[in-house]
Protein backbone atom coordinates (compact mmCIF):
# COMPACT_ATOMS: atom_id res chain seq x y z
CA UNK A 1 0.00 0.00 0.00
CA UNK A 2 1.67 3.31 -1.03
CA UNK A 3 1.76 6.46 0.59
CA UNK A 4 2.64 9.93 0.76
CA UNK A 5 4.76 11.26 3.31
CA UNK A 6 6.14 15.12 4.18
CA UNK A 7 10.02 16.11 4.73
CA UNK A 8 10.32 19.86 6.75
CA UNK A 9 14.12 20.05 5.93
CA UNK A 10 13.00 22.87 6.07
CA UNK A 11 14.12 25.04 3.10
CA UNK A 12 14.10 28.38 4.62
CA UNK A 13 14.25 31.04 2.28
CA UNK A 14 16.53 34.34 3.55
CA UNK A 15 13.60 36.20 3.60
CA UNK A 16 11.51 34.51 5.68
CA UNK A 17 12.07 35.34 9.47
CA UNK A 18 13.06 32.05 11.22
CA UNK A 19 9.92 32.38 13.85
CA UNK A 20 7.51 33.36 10.86
CA UNK A 21 9.52 29.65 9.11
CA UNK A 22 8.74 28.09 12.61
CA UNK A 23 5.04 28.79 12.14
CA UNK A 24 4.61 27.72 8.64
CA UNK A 25 6.27 24.72 8.80
CA UNK A 26 3.57 23.75 11.42
CA UNK A 27 0.75 24.80 9.50
CA UNK A 28 2.13 22.84 6.37
CA UNK A 29 2.26 19.92 9.15
CA UNK A 30 -1.61 20.64 9.84
CA UNK A 31 -2.27 20.78 6.44
CA UNK A 32 -0.84 17.27 6.10
CA UNK A 33 -2.35 15.66 8.28
CA UNK A 34 -5.73 17.21 7.57
CA UNK A 35 -5.39 16.05 4.02
CA UNK A 36 -4.42 12.29 4.47
CA UNK A 37 -0.83 12.35 4.53
CA UNK A 38 0.77 9.17 6.30
CA UNK A 39 4.00 11.08 8.15
CA UNK A 40 6.53 14.03 8.52
CA UNK A 41 10.23 14.23 8.42
CA UNK A 42 12.17 16.65 10.13
CA UNK A 43 15.78 17.17 9.59
CA UNK A 44 18.34 18.50 11.84
CA UNK A 45 21.23 21.09 11.14
CA UNK A 46 23.02 23.63 13.25
CA UNK A 47 24.69 26.20 10.83
CA UNK A 48 22.73 26.14 7.76
CA UNK A 49 20.43 29.04 7.91
CA UNK A 50 18.93 27.46 4.39
CA UNK A 51 18.03 24.42 6.87
CA UNK A 52 17.74 25.80 10.31
CA UNK A 53 16.33 23.21 12.58
CA UNK A 54 18.69 22.28 15.50
CA UNK A 55 16.33 19.99 17.22
CA UNK A 56 13.75 17.70 15.08
CA UNK A 57 12.63 16.37 18.44
CA UNK A 58 11.44 20.23 19.69
CA UNK A 59 10.02 20.54 16.20
CA UNK A 60 7.68 17.34 16.52
CA UNK A 61 6.90 17.80 19.92
CA UNK A 62 5.32 21.04 18.81
CA UNK A 63 3.30 19.48 16.20
CA UNK A 64 2.46 16.63 18.30
CA UNK A 65 0.56 18.96 20.35
CA UNK A 66 -1.58 20.23 16.77
CA UNK A 67 -2.13 16.64 15.08
CA UNK A 68 -3.28 13.39 16.61
CA UNK A 69 -2.92 10.79 13.64
CA UNK A 70 0.33 11.75 11.64
CA UNK A 71 3.49 9.91 11.91
CA UNK A 72 6.64 12.32 13.40
CA UNK A 73 10.22 10.86 12.31
CA UNK A 74 13.64 13.01 12.66
CA UNK A 75 14.97 13.08 9.51
CA UNK A 76 17.77 12.70 10.45
CA UNK A 77 19.03 12.95 14.13
CA UNK A 78 22.96 12.81 14.16
CA UNK A 79 23.38 10.80 17.14
CA UNK A 80 27.12 11.72 17.40
CA UNK A 81 26.66 15.81 17.53
CA UNK A 82 24.89 15.21 21.11
CA UNK A 83 25.38 12.99 24.03
CA UNK A 84 23.59 9.83 23.25
CA UNK A 85 22.57 8.85 26.22
CA UNK A 86 20.56 12.82 26.33
CA UNK A 87 19.20 12.03 22.94
CA UNK A 88 18.22 8.49 24.00
CA UNK A 89 16.17 10.13 26.60
CA UNK A 90 14.91 12.86 24.65
CA UNK A 91 13.47 10.52 21.87
CA UNK A 92 12.24 8.15 24.57
CA UNK A 93 10.20 11.25 25.91
CA UNK A 94 9.08 12.39 22.77
CA UNK A 95 7.57 8.30 21.83
CA UNK A 96 5.63 8.50 24.89
CA UNK A 97 4.24 12.06 24.24
CA UNK A 98 3.00 11.11 20.75
CA UNK A 99 1.59 7.75 22.06
CA UNK A 100 4.26 5.72 19.61
CA UNK A 101 3.63 7.89 16.61
CA UNK A 102 7.70 8.53 16.69
CA UNK A 103 10.34 7.26 14.16
CA UNK A 104 13.79 8.11 14.28
CA UNK A 105 16.18 8.65 11.40
CA UNK A 106 19.94 8.26 12.35
CA UNK A 107 22.46 9.95 10.06
CA UNK A 108 26.24 10.50 10.43
CA UNK A 109 25.60 14.27 8.87
CA UNK A 110 26.64 15.71 5.52
CA UNK A 111 28.16 19.11 6.68
CA UNK A 112 31.23 19.55 8.00
CA UNK A 113 30.68 23.15 9.58
CA UNK A 114 27.90 21.17 11.57
CA UNK A 115 30.48 18.23 13.01
CA UNK A 116 33.28 21.49 13.77
CA UNK A 117 30.57 22.98 16.07
CA UNK A 118 29.61 20.10 18.03
CA UNK A 119 33.47 18.59 17.87
CA UNK A 120 32.37 16.05 16.14
CA UNK A 121 35.86 14.08 15.21
CA UNK A 122 35.10 11.36 13.46
CA UNK A 123 31.59 11.56 11.98
CA UNK A 124 31.29 7.51 11.12
CA UNK A 125 32.58 5.94 13.87
CA UNK A 126 31.15 8.33 16.36
CA UNK A 127 27.68 7.98 14.89
CA UNK A 128 28.21 3.97 15.60
CA UNK A 129 29.07 4.11 19.25
CA UNK A 130 26.23 6.32 19.51
CA UNK A 131 23.58 4.28 18.02
CA UNK A 132 25.00 1.40 20.12
CA UNK A 133 24.47 3.47 23.35
CA UNK A 134 21.15 4.75 22.25
CA UNK A 135 20.01 1.15 21.78
CA UNK A 136 21.54 0.41 25.20
CA UNK A 137 19.38 2.65 27.00
CA UNK A 138 16.31 1.58 25.06
CA UNK A 139 16.86 -1.93 25.73
CA UNK A 140 18.67 -3.00 28.69
CA UNK A 141 18.28 -2.69 31.84
CA UNK A 142 20.35 -1.31 34.38
CA UNK A 143 23.12 -2.24 36.37
CA UNK A 144 24.88 -1.29 32.91
CA UNK A 145 28.14 0.08 33.03
CA UNK A 146 29.49 0.86 29.44
CA UNK A 147 33.09 2.35 28.20
CA UNK A 148 34.08 3.11 24.97
CA UNK A 149 35.97 5.23 22.89
CA UNK A 150 34.41 8.04 22.56
CA UNK A 151 31.36 8.23 25.82
CA UNK A 152 31.36 6.57 28.89
CA UNK A 153 27.90 5.81 30.96
CA UNK A 154 26.58 3.97 33.97
CA UNK A 155 22.93 2.41 34.28
CA UNK A 156 21.70 2.16 37.84
CA UNK A 157 19.93 -0.45 39.49
CA UNK A 158 16.39 0.35 39.80
CA UNK A 159 16.28 1.90 43.01
CA UNK A 160 12.55 1.59 44.49
CA UNK A 161 12.66 5.24 46.75
CA UNK A 162 13.70 6.99 43.45
CA UNK A 163 11.79 4.93 41.20
CA UNK A 164 14.03 5.10 38.66
CA UNK A 165 15.64 4.63 35.89
CA UNK A 166 11.90 4.62 34.82
CA UNK A 167 11.74 5.95 31.09
CA UNK A 168 11.35 3.37 28.56
CA UNK A 169 10.21 3.75 24.81
CA UNK A 170 6.57 3.83 23.91
CA UNK A 171 7.56 1.59 21.34
CA UNK A 172 9.07 -1.91 21.95
CA UNK A 173 12.06 -2.20 21.91
CA UNK A 174 12.21 1.40 20.05
CA UNK A 175 10.78 2.94 18.18
CA UNK A 176 11.31 2.43 13.75
CA UNK A 177 15.02 3.40 12.46
CA UNK A 178 15.82 4.51 9.43
CA UNK A 179 18.69 5.65 7.51
CA UNK A 180 18.85 8.12 4.12
CA UNK A 181 21.10 7.51 1.04
CA UNK A 182 22.21 10.34 -1.51
CA UNK A 183 24.88 8.73 -3.38
CA UNK A 184 24.71 6.25 -6.29
CA UNK A 185 26.98 4.29 -4.88
CA UNK A 186 25.13 4.40 -1.34
CA UNK A 187 27.21 2.35 1.46
CA UNK A 188 24.67 3.58 3.97
CA UNK A 189 21.33 1.72 2.50
CA UNK A 190 23.68 -1.25 2.62
CA UNK A 191 24.47 -0.89 5.93
CA UNK A 192 20.49 0.31 6.70
CA UNK A 193 20.20 -3.42 4.71
CA UNK A 194 22.16 -5.05 7.19
CA UNK A 195 20.44 -3.02 10.18
CA UNK A 196 16.57 -3.74 9.38
CA UNK A 197 16.20 0.05 9.44
CA UNK A 198 13.67 1.57 6.82
CA UNK A 199 15.85 2.71 3.81
CA UNK A 200 14.45 6.10 2.30
CA UNK A 201 16.44 7.32 -0.96
CA UNK A 202 16.78 11.11 -2.07
CA UNK A 203 15.87 11.05 -5.41
CA UNK A 204 18.35 13.43 -6.93
CA UNK A 205 17.91 11.57 -10.50
CA UNK A 206 15.79 8.45 -11.05
CA UNK A 207 18.44 6.51 -12.61
CA UNK A 208 19.82 5.56 -9.91
CA UNK A 209 17.37 4.55 -7.13
CA UNK A 210 16.90 0.74 -8.46
CA UNK A 211 20.72 0.89 -7.62
CA UNK A 212 19.98 2.02 -4.04
CA UNK A 213 17.35 -0.51 -3.55
CA UNK A 214 19.33 -3.41 -5.02
CA UNK A 215 22.49 -2.45 -2.38
CA UNK A 216 19.44 -2.41 0.40
CA UNK A 217 18.33 -5.92 -0.86
CA UNK A 218 22.37 -7.05 -0.29
CA UNK A 219 22.37 -5.96 3.30
CA UNK A 220 19.61 -6.84 4.35
CA UNK A 221 19.92 -10.73 2.97
CA UNK A 222 23.69 -10.53 4.29
CA UNK A 223 22.16 -10.27 7.46
CA UNK A 224 18.95 -12.61 6.96
CA UNK A 225 16.68 -9.06 6.81
CA UNK A 226 13.42 -9.31 4.57
CA UNK A 227 13.69 -6.50 1.98
CA UNK A 228 10.39 -4.88 1.96
CA UNK A 229 9.50 -2.64 -0.80
CA UNK A 230 6.76 -1.32 1.08
CA UNK A 231 8.67 0.21 3.74
CA UNK A 232 11.16 2.09 1.25
CA UNK A 233 11.00 5.71 1.44
CA UNK A 234 11.52 8.33 -1.81
CA UNK A 235 12.29 11.97 -0.77
CA UNK A 236 11.15 13.90 -3.90
CA UNK A 237 10.04 17.62 -5.40
CA UNK A 238 6.23 17.74 -5.71
CA UNK A 239 4.24 20.30 -6.25
CA UNK A 240 0.51 20.37 -7.77
CA UNK A 241 -1.87 22.26 -8.87
CA UNK A 242 -5.19 22.22 -10.85
CA UNK A 243 -3.26 22.49 -14.04
CA UNK A 244 0.28 21.92 -15.14
CA UNK A 245 0.72 25.34 -16.02
CA UNK A 246 0.15 26.98 -12.93
CA UNK A 247 2.04 24.01 -11.18
CA UNK A 248 4.95 25.07 -13.35
CA UNK A 249 4.62 28.33 -12.41
CA UNK A 250 4.28 28.02 -9.12
CA UNK A 251 7.74 25.68 -8.99
CA UNK A 252 9.58 27.72 -10.96
CA UNK A 253 8.90 31.39 -9.99
CA UNK A 254 8.15 29.98 -6.37
CA UNK A 255 9.55 29.34 -3.55
CA UNK A 256 10.59 25.93 -5.06
CA UNK A 257 12.83 27.15 -8.13
CA UNK A 258 14.42 29.95 -5.57
CA UNK A 259 15.79 27.13 -3.21
CA UNK A 260 17.15 25.24 -6.14
CA UNK A 261 18.70 27.99 -7.61
CA UNK A 262 19.99 29.46 -4.63
CA UNK A 263 20.47 26.40 -2.49
CA UNK A 264 20.36 22.69 -3.68
CA UNK A 265 21.88 23.23 -6.85
CA UNK A 266 25.33 25.16 -5.94
CA UNK A 267 25.27 22.31 -2.85
CA UNK A 268 25.22 19.81 -5.76
CA UNK A 269 27.62 21.52 -7.87
CA UNK A 270 30.13 21.80 -5.15
CA UNK A 271 29.52 18.13 -4.29
CA UNK A 272 29.91 16.94 -7.54
CA UNK A 273 26.11 15.62 -8.12
CA UNK A 274 25.33 17.52 -10.70
CA UNK A 275 26.41 14.83 -13.34
CA UNK A 276 24.15 12.24 -11.31
CA UNK A 277 21.36 14.97 -11.55
CA UNK A 278 20.83 15.65 -15.03
CA UNK A 279 23.25 12.96 -16.53
CA UNK A 280 21.27 13.45 -19.95
CA UNK A 281 22.49 17.21 -20.04
CA UNK A 282 26.18 18.38 -20.51
CA UNK A 283 26.36 21.16 -17.58
CA UNK A 284 29.28 22.34 -15.54
CA UNK A 285 28.23 24.51 -13.27
CA UNK A 286 24.83 25.61 -11.08
CA UNK A 287 23.57 27.47 -13.66
CA UNK A 288 23.46 25.49 -16.99
CA UNK A 289 20.64 23.40 -14.92
CA UNK A 290 17.25 24.96 -16.20
CA UNK A 291 15.06 24.97 -13.53
CA UNK A 292 12.18 24.75 -16.42
CA UNK A 293 13.71 21.46 -17.71
CA UNK A 294 13.81 19.69 -13.84
CA UNK A 295 10.27 21.14 -12.76
CA UNK A 296 9.40 19.27 -16.34
CA UNK A 297 11.45 16.11 -16.54
CA UNK A 298 12.53 15.46 -12.76
CA UNK A 299 10.35 16.92 -10.60
CA UNK A 300 6.69 15.80 -9.83
CA UNK A 301 5.34 19.08 -11.24
CA UNK A 302 1.52 19.48 -12.40
CA UNK A 303 -2.18 18.72 -12.21
CA UNK A 304 -2.79 15.62 -10.59
CA UNK A 305 -3.01 13.62 -13.50
CA UNK A 306 0.45 14.62 -14.90
CA UNK A 307 1.63 14.01 -11.08
CA UNK A 308 0.39 10.64 -11.32
CA UNK A 309 2.01 10.11 -14.93
CA UNK A 310 5.56 11.40 -13.42
CA UNK A 311 5.39 9.26 -10.32
CA UNK A 312 4.92 6.14 -12.79
CA UNK A 313 7.91 6.71 -14.38
CA UNK A 314 9.73 6.87 -10.44
CA UNK A 315 7.98 3.77 -9.93
CA UNK A 316 9.21 1.71 -12.98
CA UNK A 317 13.23 3.02 -12.75
CA UNK A 318 12.96 1.89 -8.85
CA UNK A 319 11.02 -1.44 -9.24
CA UNK A 320 8.25 0.44 -6.99
CA UNK A 321 8.57 2.08 -3.29
CA UNK A 322 5.91 2.03 -0.48
CA UNK A 323 5.70 5.91 0.23
CA UNK A 324 6.87 9.20 -1.80
CA UNK A 325 7.83 12.05 0.73
CA UNK A 326 7.37 15.62 -0.43
CA UNK A 327 9.87 18.49 0.48
CA UNK A 328 8.43 21.72 1.69
CA UNK A 329 9.21 24.94 0.67
CA UNK A 330 8.45 29.06 1.47
CA UNK A 331 5.53 29.41 -0.28
CA UNK A 332 4.44 32.04 2.46
CA UNK A 333 3.41 34.60 -0.23
CA UNK A 334 0.96 32.08 -1.43
CA UNK A 335 -0.65 30.50 1.20
CA UNK A 336 -3.78 29.48 -0.50
CA UNK A 337 -1.99 27.92 -3.61
CA UNK A 338 0.48 26.01 -1.28
CA UNK A 339 -2.68 24.70 0.87
CA UNK A 340 -4.36 23.23 -2.27
CA UNK A 341 -1.18 21.45 -3.05
CA UNK A 342 -1.52 19.75 -0.28
CA UNK A 343 -5.69 18.91 -0.82
CA UNK A 344 -4.79 18.08 -4.04
CA UNK A 345 -2.16 15.28 -2.92
CA UNK A 346 -4.81 13.94 -0.50
CA UNK A 347 -7.55 13.74 -2.49
CA UNK A 348 -6.43 13.29 -5.88
CA UNK A 349 -3.30 11.93 -6.26
CA UNK A 350 -3.26 9.47 -3.11
CA UNK A 351 -6.29 7.57 -4.06
CA UNK A 352 -4.83 7.01 -7.82
CA UNK A 353 -1.56 5.08 -6.26
CA UNK A 354 -3.18 3.74 -2.71
CA UNK A 355 -3.41 0.47 -3.20
CA UNK A 356 -0.34 -0.15 -5.41
CA UNK A 357 1.32 -3.30 -3.61
CA UNK A 358 5.02 -4.53 -4.43
CA UNK A 359 6.19 -8.06 -3.89
CA UNK A 360 8.86 -9.01 -1.63
CA UNK A 361 11.69 -10.83 -3.93
CA UNK A 362 15.05 -11.90 -3.04
CA UNK A 363 18.38 -10.39 -4.35
CA UNK A 364 18.47 -13.54 -7.18
CA UNK A 365 15.11 -12.78 -8.40
CA UNK A 366 16.07 -8.82 -8.56
CA UNK A 367 17.51 -7.98 -12.00
CA UNK A 368 20.77 -6.36 -11.02
CA UNK A 369 21.35 -2.35 -11.93
CA UNK A 370 23.78 -1.92 -14.50
CA UNK A 371 25.43 0.68 -12.43
CA UNK A 372 26.15 -1.76 -9.24
CA UNK A 373 29.61 -2.83 -9.01
CA UNK A 374 30.99 -4.58 -6.17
Amino acid sequence: MMDIGLFVVPFRAPQTDLRAGFEWDMQCIRWAEEFGLSEVWVAEHSTMRWEPVCSPELYLAAAAMQTSRIKLATGANVPANHNPVALAHRLMQLDMMTGGRLMVGIGAGAYPSDHKVHGNSNPNEMMREAVDIMKAVWEKKGPLEYRGKFWSFEIPAYDEVQQGPFMEPYQKPHPPLAMAGLSPASKTLTQAGKLGYIPMSFNVGREYLAGHWYRYMQGAESADNVADRNQWRIAHNILVADTDEEAMDLAVNGAMGQAYREWMLPGYERGGFLPVMVPELDVQTAKDVPIEYLAREKWLVGSPDTVVKKLQRDLEASGGFGTVITFTFDYLDQAARYRRHFELLGTEVLPRIKDLKFRTETLAELKRPVDVKD
